[in-house]
């Protein structure tokens, strides 16, 4: 071989192995989104007070198939103090956003739908992963698998834009007779959406969603290597099902009102 040709060959080879590389990191990363939750006024609909709007951050981590949802606990500045869930609940122990009956972390007002939880996902098999560590036992977690959900009532929009940079498109899509405008891409490797049923394409990525009372929408794609044990179950996770894991949750709940209403 001249050194004409190791030379286009030592180039093509580098090329192809920055592809690759750019292709494999496509395949793990963060993506941050910002949540935004409107409660309702102090006391009930009666009630003579604005609804205060809450905002948190929540990073999805995805790596080798799986992924996880994690949320940063807002800062109430002391202004309504949360009626959080129970040690062992909520935190990264709940479910993913819409992930589940049983609910995660609530808030006075209806903080629901589980956006102050976190959760496993199988991204291969289009799984969510709820989890529970009960608050007497924080050795042992326990977990309920949940199908992706297909997107009921979509209609689809014929506008695009682009979210945290990748090109979107628009659709209407109705969730427990909640409807979201949601704004999707299939430009990542996986399927996703921080909200179980709102995906309108079986091989997209929810980057952006807005509803009456809450909406979120991704600031950034970061890829970078994530750990497998960031995206993964616990060793010891025991699998059960959907109901047992809700019951576990009302129980521990139970107990946690009955303390504060001791004290």
């Amino acid at each position: 071989m001249n050194h004409l040709s190791k030379t286009l060959f030592g180039a093509a080879l580098i090329a192809f192995t920055g592809f690759t590389a750019q292709a494999q990191d496509k395949n793990s990363g963060v993506i941050d989104y910002e949540v935004s939750q409107k409660m309702p006024p102090r006391g009930g609909d009666g009630g003579d007070e604005d609804g205060q709007v809450i905002t948190i951050n929540q990073h999805f981590f995805f790596a080798a198939g799986h992924g996880k949802l994690e949320t940063e606990r807002p800062n109430f500045g002391g202004n309504r103090a949360p009626q959080g869930p129970p040690p062992g609940e909520g935190g990264e122990q709940g479910p993913p956003p819409g992930g589940g009956q049983g609910g995660g972390g609530r808030f006075r007002g209806g903080f629901g739908m589980g956006m102050m939880g976190g959760g496993f996902v199988d991204l291969q098999s289009h799984k969510y992963l709820q989890t529970f560590t009960k608050p007497d036992d924080s050795t042992k977690t326990f977990f309920a698998e949940e199908d992706f959900r297909p997107a009921k009532d979509v209609k689809p929009g014929d506008k695009t834009k682009k979210v945290a940079g990748y090109n979107c498109k628009k659709a209407t899509v109705t969730v427990r007779d909640e409807t979201y405008t949601v704004w999707y891409t299939t430009e990542l490797p996986f399927s996703y959406s921080p909200v179980n049923g709102l995906l309108p394409e079986p091989n997209g990525v929810v980057l952006a969603a807005e509803s009456s009372n809450r909406s979120f929408t991704a600031k950034k794609v970061d890829f970078k290597p994530v750990p497998a044990e960031k995206v993964s179950l616990p060793g010891n996770a025991e699998k059960v099902s959907e109901e047992d894991l809700r019951n576990m949750r009302r129980e521990a709940m139970q107990k946690f009102r009955d303390r504060q209403n001791r004290n």
